[in-house]
């Protein structure tokens, strides 16, 4: 009897009368709930909301076209924000046909994927493998000429077979740059050096920079006979060309030596080989962010190794008095710093490099060679040796001819026709003596 009461007592508290559970398990009914649901107007809760719809049922709700193609739209394409695809706590907006990604600040990117600086071209230079261009909303990286830029928007891709600034040999790691006169430059790992010979006797150095386009110091040409000039590319497999044209900046001085640069036109295009590769042009902002960060640039040319080891060709001309080409690795030096030392006026045109007290420098029978410097096993032009006092004088740096500085002039000219080279040469000579530029002693 006692185990009987207890079980009635547990079903009173355990079981609820039925309008209480009623009251607990009874939901509130659909919209155009009721019998014969189908029979009655569309109801955009009940098709739409409650459930989801196809584009039949919502145009059963409103009815008309065009309002359901616009609902359709924008109910459709808030698909995507339902699982959110952006990154780093964005939000996704829908907006008629498709979305967005709102960003926290410090992100951008289609998905927030990337941060803000990641995308700027002074951070790790956008990450661009060549070149950065930040002049817009968001970073784009470009390649040199010769290269593609790659899938993924950063990488350069060589589309021919001797690309530009590339050293196809492999490379000897024991060659060590150093000593006055630096040590041999192996074949082909100086492909772009080329030596301009004038009345049969080696004048001075230059860099190819196309097929057919040579670029030196303009003290070299200026004021001699485009008809004795010959120009020699490659260590091995030697190439010989006349010189068609020759193009010394407007600018030049020759008692500064501001502006000291002139392009020369191969009578001919030089074959491309492992031993004749064209150094690459930099932009002007590459060359001012990326190059200059670097610590070290390699010149090269066949300067003397010694004091007299230059001496005069029988028809006055000088000799390297060095048969070999060799290079070696310079630091950049602040202008101001330059000047005071070597107590020389250093133009904006002009870079300075070498050693204080080291005798670790370019000498003047290097004029017209190219400083390189190499980004991401891509080589490109820095400077041209210009001029210097002596060889290797503790105390004295190397000056060279600011590459950047000249890029315009450079890629205006040789992308001129051959035909128009006359009338071309002509304009930039007749605005250079009706805007002479002013003329400033090198020695203080």
């Amino acid at each position: 009897f006692i185990l009987f009461t207890l079980l009635i007592f547990l079903c009173l508290i355990l079981f609820l009368k039925k309008q209480s559970a009623s009251a607990v398990l009874n939901r509130s009914g659909r919209a155009n709930a009721g019998t014969f649901e189908e029979m009655r107007s569309g109801n955009l809760e009940r098709e739409c909301m409650e459930e989801v719809c196809n584009y039949e049922e919502a145009r059963e709700v409103f009815e008309n076209d065009v309002v359901t193609k616009e609902f359709w739209l924008s109910y459709h394409a808030r698909e995507p924000c339902l699982t959110n695809p952006c990154k780093n706590t964005g939000t996704c907006i829908f907006l008629a046909d498709s979305y967005i990604c709102q960003c926290l600040e410090g992100f951008e990117g289609k998905y927030c994927e990337e941060g803000k600086c990641n995308l700027k071209c002074q951070y790790l230079n956008g990450g661009c493998e060549q070149f950065c261009d930040g002049s817009g909303p968001k970073h784009k990286c470009s390649c040199a000429l010769g290269y593609a830029l790659g899938a993924d928007g950063k990488s350069c891709n060589a589309q021919v077979h001797y690309p530009c600034g590339r050293v196809p040999v492999q490379t000897n790691d024991t060659v060590m740059l150093q000593s006055v006169g630096g040590h041999q430059c192996p074949k082909g790992h100086c492909p772009w050096q080329v030596l301009l010979v004038y009345k049969g006797e080696n004048l001075c150095g230059g860099v190819l920079v196309d097929s057919s386009w040579v670029i030196t110091a303009a003290h070299c040409v200026d004021k001699r006979d485009i008809t004795h000039f010959k120009v020699i590319t490659g260590i091995s497999l030697l190439q010989e060309f006349p010189v068609s044209y020759m193009i010394v900046h407007e600018n030049y001085d020759p008692v500064s030596m501001d502006s000291d640069l002139a392009l020369l036109r191969l009578s001919g295009q030089a074959k491309l080989s492992v031993y004749t590769i064209p150094v690459c042009l930099p932009t002007a902002q590459f060359a001012e962010a990326e190059l200059a960060a670097i610590r070290f640039h390699t010149v090269s040319g066949w300067g003397r190794h010694t004091q007299g080891g230059n001496d005069q060709g029988s028809k006055g001309a000088k000799r390297p008095g060095s048969p070999l080409m060799r290079r070696f690795a310079v630091p950049l030096q602040p202008k101001p710093l330059c000047s005071r030392i070597s107590r020389v006026n250093i133009t904006d045109n002009m870079l300075c490099a070498g050693y204080f007290e080291s005798s670790q420098e370019s000498c003047r029978g290097g004029d017209g060679s190219p400083l390189v410097t190499e980004y991401r096993e891509t080589v490109f032009l820095k400077g041209i040796v210009s001029w210097g006092k002596g060889c290797a004088q503790p105390g004295f740096y190397s000056i060279y001819t600011k590459v950047s500085n000249f890029l315009d002039w450079i890629q205006q000219i040789m992308a001129t026709p051959t035909a128009q080279l006359d009338a071309f040469i002509k304009t930039i000579n007749t605005t250079a003596k009706a805007e002479p530029a002013p003329q400033q002693s090198i020695i203080n």
